[in-house]
């Protein structure tokens, strides 16, 4: 544990004891489980850390998360970034989502392992994005979408957006310059017709990262 902690710090992220516990959990519990349902194809112990912990967190060298702010995790898989933020920023409300059910239970028995589910503020969404999207109790409810997979800006725009609150944002995960370029300008009138525009993107060139960030726009 003593190296998990030493690698956050050099990143930029100081753990506390506790937080190093839930790391730590949280990496052995993902490599169980992982014998037994495909949560990663990354089973190298310190890949774990830096491509799914750290890369996780990265965000936040852009971005500030506010006690209380309602974050939304679309798409969410084995729990990135979701989870590892909400250990980062415990005081964050979490919603998941993840249509696969054994992922949705690995979810669930995670946030039990790093008791994440007090005050009831950290739920896991065992249903497709576009259903959820739907939701009056979920429109429009959300500080922060996040997305960190391979589905395109387009072809999440649909049910991204619906989240959001007036000042919310969407901040999508993305690799290489040139793929960001291009989900930009092949999604821009797409977004526009729904109501979003970006608003800016960051890089991280360390990690070949960048993030798209995006709002919706007050009808006039």
């Amino acid at each position: 544990m003593h190296a998990l902690k030493e690698t956050f710090d050099q990143h930029g992220f100081p753990l506390t004891k506790h937080q190093v516990t839930q790391f730590d959990r949280y990496r052995t519990e993902l490599l169980r489980w992982n014998k037994h349902i495909n949560l990663t194809a990354i089973t190298d112990e310190s890949e774990i850390i830096h491509k799914h912990f750290l890369d996780s967190l990265s965000v936040l060298e852009h971005i500030s998360l506010k006690n209380g702010d309602a974050v939304i995790d679309v798409g969410t898989g084995a729990g990135f970034p979701g989870i590892a933020l909400k250990i980062y920023v415990p005081n964050i409300r979490l919603t998941l989502v993840e249509a696969s059910k054994k992922k949705g239970s690995f979810l669930k028995f995670l946030i039990l392992q790093l008791n994440l589910h007090q005050e009831a503020n950290t739920e896991v969404l065992t249903e497709r994005a576009e259903v959820c999207a739907q939701d009056p109790n979920r429109i429009g409810i959300y500080d922060w979408v996040f997305t960190r997979y391979v589905a395109t800006i387009q072809d999440s725009a649909a049910y991204c957006l619906p989240f959001l609150n007036s000042t919310g944002k969407w901040v999508a995960y993305k690799s290489g310059e040139e793929i960001i370029d291009s989900e930009i300008n092949n999604s821009t009138a797409h977004l526009s017709a729904l109501g979003g525009c970006v608003e800016t993107v960051f890089t991280n060139s360390k990690r070949n990262r960048g993030y798209v960030v995006m709002h919706r726009v007050e009808a006039k």
